[in-house]
């Protein structure tokens, strides 16, 4: 079974500063300051997720493709279950900044201990 904080792209919910700003005043003030400029008026507040694998309404990004082809589309519980995986769609995504590139290395090494069936 897959821990419910294991997003279905390998991140891990309880490292990512989004999941954490609710409990976490200086987090939610470091993210909020990262964002000015590319949000207008954007509050501490902004920031809140309760992961892809709870309720849609409460995920930072419920249009995920991520999300939507291991649910939909291939049927899996994460990517590494994947017979494409890695397909070049998520090597193009983790190439997009280290907290996605740690995130395929955590699917790489929740597959290569077989905690997935």
């Amino acid at each position: 079974m897959i821990d419910k904080y294991i997003a279905f792209c390998g991140l891990d919910c309880r490292k990512c500063e989004i999941y954490l700003a609710p409990s976490n005043e200086e987090i939610a003030k470091q993210l909020a300051k990262k964002f000015e400029g590319s949000w207008e008026n954007v509050k501490p507040s902004d920031f809140h997720c309760g992961t892809c694998r709870g309720n849609i309404e409460e995920c930072w990004t419920p249009d995920c493709w991520i999300r939507e082809c291991c649910m939909n589309t291939k049927k899996v519980h994460i990517c590494s279950e994947c017979p494409d995986f890695p397909c070049s769609k998520l090597k193009d995504w983790s190439s997009k900044g280290q907290r996605y590139e740690n995130a395929l290395n955590n699917l790489f090494k929740l597959k290569n201990e077989k905690i997935l069936k």
